[in-house]
């Protein structure tokens, strides 16, 4: 009979870092539909795809990845924002396809001031990171997010304009986030500041 003693396995983790994943996926779905609030082009198909399968898939896919490599606020954040898209292409799906009626402007409005106070606690979170990419995303994100509250509460045109700036420079810092990320760890130094 043979023992064992004293071996032992070490397992290293060689799964790379999610978070750019999850940031281009955030970044382009964002800048895309933001560019539609700006009046570029109508939210058509273009823009209901890019949210599902970049905004959506990427985000929660990053976010499974994080989670798995044992971050927390990033597994959370990605996953949760990931699963916002969904709901989002589901909600200008839905009542095009005679499944359900659309939303009303107030319900809009609970439905995106949610989001917000959900980011401005994320954003909070950032903070003690202090990681100033992650929280310039945050910040902008929590601001996108009350302006289309506000928009879809009272109907104002010129402010969705705003919004759709406002969403436009949130996704830009959101690629840039994502790139910077890429670049540094190709690098294997901070080549791009985060």
């Amino acid at each position: 009979m043979s023992e064992n003693v004293g071996t032992s396995t070490t397992i290293v983790d060689k799964t790379a870092n999610a978070a750019p994943l999850g940031f281009t996926g955030l970044g382009l779905a964002a800048v895309l539909l933001s560019l539609s609030y700006i009046g570029v082009y109508p939210a058509g198909s273009m823009v209901v795809s890019m949210a599902i399968f970049l905004g959506g898939f990427a985000q929660v896919f990053a976010g499974i990845m994080c989670w798995k490599k044992g971050d927390v606020f990033a597994g959370t954040a990605f996953s949760a924002f990931g699963l916002f898209w969904f709901s989002l292409a589901g909600l200008l799906v839905m009542p095009a396809m005679g499944w359900a009626e659309a939303s009303s402007g107030i319900a809009m409005a609970a439905y995106l001031s949610i989001w917000g106070v959900y980011t401005f606690v994320m954003l909070i979170i950032t903070m003690k990171i202090g990681v100033r990419a992650l929280q310039f995303v945050f910040f902008t994100l929590f601001v996108l997010f009350m302006l289309l509250a506000v928009v879809n509460a009272t109907g104002s045109t010129g402010l969705l304009v705003v919004a759709g700036y406002v969403g436009l420079i949130m996704g830009l810092g959101s690629l840039y986030t994502a790139l910077a990320m890429v670049m540094n760890d190709v690098h294997g130094k901070t080549v791009v500041p985060l």
